[in-house]
C-alpha cells in the first residue's frame, strides 16, 4: 500500500516565547515493513535537514526559534510504501540491545493486577503465543474510551478502571510483558483507516515486543492485531512519554495552545498510476 500522510502541530502562545527548542522525532525509517519514497519535515517553514540516529534506531533533530515567537507549526509530510510482514519488524544494524526495553517507568510500573494478567497470558507454547494471548485479554478487558484517561495516566490506573485509549492498551501490554522478562516498546505512528475521512486521522500507538530469533513483534492493542498494510511506524520508546515524536522546552509568561491535523490517505500504486496514465 502507498500511503500519503500530512501532519501539521500548531503551539500557540499567549505571549511571545524565548528560548524554544524543540526534539523531533518525526521522520519514520525504512525497514522490512516500510519504504519511505519522500518525506520533509519543516518547523515555522524552515526544512529540518540535519537528523542523527538515536539509541533506538529513531531519526531525531533538534529545532531552535531564532528569537521570540507567538507560534511554532512544525509539519511532517510525505510518502510511504508499506507491506503486511505479520508484524515482525526486523532489528537495524547497532541498535540498542532488546533488554534495555525491560525497564519499568512510571506509566508502566507494574501492580498485582498487572502481574496476575500476564500470567493468566502465560502458554506453554512460548514467549509468541503467550503475547498473542496478552495482546487478546488486553483488548478483551479494558474498553477503548475516548476522554477516559490523560497522558498521565499510568498502566495500572488504565486496568484497574478498565478503559482508555491507544496509549493506555498499549501501557498495559507493555507492563504485563515485562513482568513475563519480555522486552517491550512503545511505538508512535499513522493508521490508515478506511472508514475515516482523509481529513479526520490522528498519530496511533501500539506495541512492539521482542521474541528471540524473529526480532521486534508488533501488537496493535486496539485494533485487535498485529499492525498490517495501513501502519506507519514513526519511532518507540520505553512509554509514551519518552517516545513522543515532539518534546520541547521554552519561555512563556502565559498559556501555550496546542493543535494537530493529521490527513492520512492511500495513493494508487505506481504500476496502477503508470497503467492509468497509458490509458
Amino acid at each position: 500500500m502507498r500511503i500519503t500522510i500530512r501532519h501539521e502541530t500548531v503551539y500557540r502562545y499567549e505571549e511571545e516565547a524565548g528560548g524554544v527548542v524543540m526534539r523531533l522525532r518525526l521522520l519514520p525509517a525504512t525497514s522490512n515493513a516500510q519504504t519511505v519514497e519522500q518525506w520533509t519535515v519543516t518547523a515555522n517553514g524552515q526544512p529540518i535537514e540535519r537528523w542523527i540516529i538515536n539509541g533506538y534506531g529513531d531519526a531525531e533533530a533538534v529545532w531552535r526559534a531564532p528569537g521570540r515567537v507567538d507560534s511554532v507549526t512544525i509539519l511532517s509530510e510525505g510518502t510511504v510504501r508499506t507491506v503486511d510482514c505479520a508484524g515482525v519488524l526486523k532489528p537495524a544494524d547497532g541498535a540498542v540491545r532488546p533488554q534495555l526495553f525491560l525497564r519499568a517507568t512510571l506509566l508502566t510500573e507494574i501492580d498485582a493486577a498487572i502481574a496476575d494478567l500476564a500470567q493468566r497470558a502465560r502458554r506453554e507454547e512460548g514467549v509468541l503465543a503467550s503475547l498473542h494471548a496478552l495482546s487478546d485479554l488486553v483488548h478483551e478487558e479494558i474498553e477503548y474510551r475516548s476522554g477516559s484517561t490523560s497522558m498521565e495516566t499510568t498502566a495500572a490506573q488504565a486496568f484497574a478502571q478498565k478503559s482508555g485509549v491507544c496509549q493506555d492498551q498499549a501501557h498495559v501490554f507493555i507492563a504485563a510483558a515485562r513482568s513475563l522478562l519480555i522486552p517491550a516498546r512503545y511505538v508512535v505512528g499513522y493508521l490508515r483507516d478506511d472508514e475515516r475521512p482523509d481529513s479526520d486521522h490522528e498519530p496511533h500507538a501500539w506495541a512492539e515486543a521482542w521474541v528471540e530469533g524473529l526480532g521486534w513483534i508488533g501488537f496493535d492493542i486496539t485494533l485487535g492485531l498485529c499492525p498490517v498494510e495501513g501502519h506507519v511506524r514513526l519511532c518507540c520508546g520505553l512509554d509514551a512519554a519518552d517516545a513522543a515524536p515532539i518534546r520541547g522546552v521554552m519561555i512563556a509568561g502565559g498559556e501555550t495552545a496546542l493543535s494537530h491535523d493529521v490527513q492520512i490517505a492511500s495513493l494508487p500504486s505506481e504500476d496502477t498510476a503508470q497503467s492509468q496514465t497509458q490509458q
